[in-house]
């Protein structure tokens, strides 16, 4: 189980998502989950492959609720509970400065994390 406490949740096989899929039918940005207004949705990033959502397949935008499956492949998202909070935190300007200031150390991390997705890869094999 994992809890996130994000405005939103990037699904796909990128290494920009917040939950990376290495299943290869997978777009590289597949889904998102999101709070708007208040109420939690899984939005399709992409107009295929679908996503099914206790089991009836969804393309676009769908409210979600507590005890709701999101699945795509073999893989399901079960959403336990979602809550709004006061706090709300953006990390943007805090990466674009790091970008700025250090690009060789941006190389750096993502070339280690690509060398961890592939002994990851490796050893699920």
């Amino acid at each position: 189980m994992y809890e996130y406490e994000f405005d939103q949740v990037s699904i796909g096989r990128s290494k920009k998502n917040d939950l990376i899929f290495l299943d290869p039918e997978l777009p590289l940005q597949y889904l998102v989950i999101k709070l708007v207004q208040g109420q939690l949705i899984v939005q399709s990033l992409t107009r295929a492959p679908f996503f099914f959502v206790n089991g009836k397949k969804i393309s676009g935008t769908l409210k979600l609720k507590a005890s709701d499956t999101v699945a795509f492949g073999d893989n399901q998202i079960r959403i336990i509970e979602s809550a709004v909070t006061n706090q709300s935190v953006d990390f943007s300007s805090a990466y674009d400065d790091f970008n700025k200031s250090a690009p060789e150390l941006k190389f750096a991390l993502e070339f280690i994390e690509e060398i961890l997705i592939d002994l990851e890869k490796d050893t699920n094999v």
